[in-house]
Parts: structure tokens; C-alpha cells; sequence
């Protein structure tokens, strides 16, 4: 069996799912989920992965205990000073960096963000089956769905709100975006912008240098936005694991995504989120 702790929102969640399911499938065991952290998280909406298709039941406390050890407080803490080990419990290493070990045990407890798509591209086939949503979409995101679907359509998505109080992570500034759709024009004859944010007034008042953009603000949840900029022939990503992943599920042969090469405000060591065959700026 193998445990995957999820955490933070669902572009985190989606990421740590998909590792959780290639270590499962190649070590033909099954995967289970540890959603414990959301009972005392309250931000982005909580525990998401039941809104889709998943392969994967819930840990209970004694599954949970038997693969990580304790979660009593003195416990976490020896841990994470390395005087308590646990064979069962791994701990991903380094941010963005592929770890070929997670594969090598039948039974484990998987503990981080584990954001890059070497771990799973070989189950990509699965992936976007079972990361389709189990409900419908609401009304309005299907009414917009129906002309994304028949326009050559283009997802940019914007992410301030919450990013403007983490400056390690940085908000992308306009000029990655004139830049983007600059690439985009290029490429594509007659695109069609489709603008999805959580900060709808500071987009409406700086992307006026696209002709007639669309603006989706009336959807009902995250989930809707992210399939509907799946659903866009080409995207726009910001520096976001949510944005990162409404391109990856993005089913077009002859997708253009376009990435910001600084990812990061804060990015000692390089690390690096786009896979190659995106184009970052």
C-alpha cells in the first residue's frame, strides 16, 4: 500500500495524486490518501480530489500510523530532526528535483509537493481520464465551454490575490503577458482570449492591449475554471501549480503553452517547473 499525504490547493493536491498513482501502479499496490491536513486547513476551498474520477480511497489513522509513525507532536518533531527514522515514511528531497527512489518500495507514506512530471508522464493515458470532474460543470461554465470549444481559443490565466502576501513566490507583472501574447499572435491565426483570475479588476484594467478579451467571472468553482482552460486550444500559464496543471490536462496535439521562465521571486538553486516542450519567457 501506499500512503500520499495531500495538501494545500488543488493544483498541489493534483500533483501529489498523480505521484501517488504512478508509484501505485508501477508497484501494483494500492494508493490511498491522507487528507488529515484538512481538518484544520481552510483555505482554497480544502480537500478537492473527490470532485474527480480518482482511483484512490481514504487512509484511516491506523494506516496512516503504520506507514508514517506517530503524529503525536514530540514524534514529528524527532522526525524532522532525523533522530526517529521510520523505513515506511519519505519525505520528498528536493523541490521540483525527479527522485526515482519513491518507486523502489511496495509499501510507503509519501510526504511533499513532488512537482515534477517525470513521475507521472508515463500514465499520462490514465491521468486524464481519472482527472475529469465526476459532476458537471456549472451552467455558466457551459455556456462558455460551447464557444471555447468552437474558437481558436487561448487561456491566460492571472493569479494575484493570495500571491501578493507571498513575495518569495512573485506576481507576474504585465510584460510576461504582452510578451506571451505577442509569442501567441505569431503562431496562431485568429486567437481568442479567454482571461481567468482571481483579481477579475486589475485584469479588466490592464490587458486592454487585447483586442475584445473575455473575461470568465462567472463561474461557480476552481474546478470549473481549470477544466475550461484545459478545454482552450493554447494557455497562457501563470506561476502557479493550478494554471500548471489546467495546461498539462490540455488534450491538444498541437498545444502552445506559453510559462514564465522566472517561476519563482526566489529560486536559489534553479529549480524548474515547465516540462521542455513549453515555451517560457
Amino acid at each position: 500500500m501506499v500512503v500520499m499525504k495531500i495538501s494545500g490547493g488543488l493544483g498541489n493536491q493534483l500533483f501529489q495524486y498523480a505521484v501517488g498513482r504512478a508509484v501505485s501502479i508501477q508497484c501494483q499496490v494500492p494508493l490511498k490518501l491522507d487528507i488529515s491536513a484538512y481538518e484544520n486547513y481552510k483555505l482554497h476551498n480544502g480537500y478537492r480530489l473527490d470532485q474527480f474520477n480518482i482511483n484512490a480511497d481514504i487512509a484511516n489513522e491506523e494506516e496512516i500510523s503504520y506507514l508514517k509513525g506517530s503524529s503525536n507532536r514530540l514524534f514529528r518533531v524527532l522526525r524532522r530532526l532525523g533522530w526517529i527514522k521510520k523505513d515506511t515514511y519519505y519525505a520528498e528531497k528536493e523541490r521540483t528535483v525527479y527522485d526515482a527512489d519513491v518507486f523502489k518500495k511496495m509499501s510507503l507514506y509519501l510526504d511533499g509537493y513532488w512537482q515534477n512530471e517525470e513521475y507521472f508522464s508515463q500514465i499520462r493515458a490514465i491521468l486524464l481520464k481519472e482527472l475529469t470532474p465526476n459532476q458537471n460543470l456549472s451552467i455558466n461554465a457551459q455556456a462558455h465551454q460551447e464557444k471555447i470549444l468552437r474558437t481558436n481559443s487561448v487561456s491566460i490565466h492571472v493569479r494575484r490575490g493570495d500571491y501578493l502576501n507571498h513575495p518569495e513566490i512573485g506576481v507576474l507583472d504585465i510584460e510576461y503577458y504582452k510578451r506571451a501574447v505577442s509569442y501567441i499572435k505569431e503562431k496562431i491565426e485568429f486567437p481568442v482570449f479567454y482571461v481567468f483570475s482571481n483579481d477579475v479588476v486589475w485584469s479588466k484594467e490592464n490587458f486592454q492591449f487585447i483586442d475584445a478579451p473575455i473575461f470568465i467571472e462567472d463561474t461557480k468553482t476552481e474546478i470549473d475554471d481549470l477544466i475550461l482552460m484545459s478545454q482552450c486550444q493554447h494557455n497562457i500559464v501563470a506561476n502557479s501549480s493550478f494554471s500548471w496543471w489546467a495546461a498539462w490536462l490540455n488534450n491538444n496535439v498541437d498545444k502552445n503553452v506559453i510559462a514564465p521562465k522566472k517561476w519563482m521571486a526566489e529560486n536559489p538553486k534553479g529549480h524548474k517547473w515547465a516540462p521542455d516542450s513549453w515555451y517560457e519567457i
